[in-house]
């Protein structure tokens, strides 16, 4: 049996869908099933599945340090009867490497434009190469702030907008995820029509968050701008919403929305090349207050407790605004 935990972002389901055609071409008979995780839940996820043996990938989901102590064990376990393997290329496990090996699994984990990069040595050995390769690329323009310009090349934006913005209406749709790594794999589809027609109904609701932002602004300033989400229904949402506003008014953008009612996730995006690493900053005060955090240069999130969310936004902007005073004495 061949079992997939992947990110449910547009590159952990590329990673999965290059695994699975690989297998398939390459195992006969191979069975496999994919479920999907997010940092600080990848504890539960390998806790509710019953593993036998057989191989078992993890792919694009990052180190995340406040259930580590939890997530070790299991894995420890999972070792023990299955062949496991955890792919990504968030810097947070890049640079806690050592304690994943520690529990027995492999580790693939490199700087990449995308996890999916780490699989392009696959891509001969995959169902349709051509098909494989554009998937990956795909999985570059959507996972990546500045990608390479033979990407844009391909012509895959119109794709990585439909299935992202498709993927982000209802973010537990596991199901919708797997309807669409069964379309890349066995039929070679691209954007399948159930994926267009959410994506319609996406873009609506996005046009009315879009509106709401502009009353939801609680702190601006020329280099970072904050909106408070939180009474709004934003899960899946929150990131297209910074990243456009991020590209319309050349700052950080912060977004506050809840997880359930005790939690808050801060999400925060950053034009490319402004001179600032979200990942780096959100690590850190992940770190500090033992809470989960991380991602990327320009594109990072921090999830925390609601009883503590205004006093670590009211932290993030004196770094921020430390940092800029910084560089504009330099």
């Amino acid at each position: 049996m061949l079992t997939i935990i992947a990110h449910g972002d547009i590159d952990g389901m590329v990673s999965a869908a290059i695994i699975i055609s690989y297998y398939l071409k390459n195992k006969e008979g191979v069975k496999y099933k994919v479920y999907f995780s997010q940092p600080f839940s990848l504890h539960n996820t390998l806790q509710r599945i019953h593993f036998t043996s057989g191989e078992v990938y993890i792919l694009d989901i990052a180190f995340n340090e406040e259930y580590w102590e939890t997530t070790s064990q299991a894995l420890s376990l999972l070792t023990r009867v299955a062949q496991t393997t955890w792919i990504d290329h968030h810097p947070s496990t890049i640079f806690h490497k050592d304690k994943i090996t520690a529990t027995g699994v492999n580790v693939l984990a490199k700087p990449a434009p995308s996890t999916a990069s780490l699989l392009a040595n696959l891509i001969p050995l995959t169902i349709d190469p051509d098909f494989s390769l554009r998937l990956i690329k795909l999985a570059e323009l959507t996972d990546t702030p500045n990608p390479d310009p033979s990407v844009r090349e391909l012509g895959l934006e119109s794709a990585a907008e439909i299935l992202t913005g498709a993927i982000a209406l209802e973010p537990r749709d596991d199901d919708l995820r797997k309807k669409i790594i069964e379309s890349w794999v066995k039929k070679r589809i691209l954007v399948p029509e159930e994926a267009v027609l959410r994506f319609q109904e996406s873009e609506e609701k996005l046009q009315r968050l879009l509106k709401e932002v502009k009353n939801r602004v609680i702190y601006d300033s020329p280099v970072l701008r904050i909106i408070d989400l939180r009474d709004l229904r934003v899960y899946g949402f929150s990131g297209r919403i910074a990243s456009q506003e991020a590209a319309a008014q050349r700052k950080i953008i912060l977004i506050l929305f809840r997880i359930g009612q005790n939690s808050v996730v801060i999400t925060g995006r950053a034009p490319t090349g402004f001179p600032v690493n979200l990942a780096q900053l959100f690590s850190r005060f992940s770190e500090e207050l033992g809470v989960s955090g991380g991602g990327h240069n320009y594109a990072a999130s921090l999830r925390v407790p609601a009883g503590i969310a205004d006093k670590v936004v009211r932290q993030i902007i004196n770094e921020v605004e430390k940092a800029q005073e910084v560089l504009n004495q330099g």
